[in-house]
């Protein structure tokens, strides 16, 4: 089974593989779709968006929960994405 993190980040993510590369959301089959809704996502990161100081922005984490639901759905079983992080709506998984 493939373990990939979901952070979002500058440029690259929000999946990353277990060496901290990010992976090509193309290259994993979900919906053409899918993929640019979270690339777009993803590009709107900024570090006052996750509430590490503050509140965050609340619109956008949201969006980032759903987001995240949906690759799980597309990906199927073969892949397992985890969180590192309580903001997205459950435990953090340990690495």
């Amino acid at each position: 089974m493939m373990r990939l993190e979901f952070w979002p980040d500058y440029g690259s993510g929000p999946l990353w593989s277990d060496e901290g590369k990010a992976i090509d959301l193309g290259s994993l089959g979900i919906s053409p779709v899918l993929a640019e809704r979270v690339r777009l996502w993803n590009s709107q990161y900024e570090e006052g968006r996750i509430p590490i100081d503050g509140p965050g922005d609340v619109e956008w984490l949201a969006e980032g929960v759903g987001l995240l639901r949906q690759l799980r759905s597309d990906l199927g079983n073969g892949v397992e994405v985890v969180v590192t992080e309580p903001w997205w709506g459950e435990a953090p998984t340990l690495q």
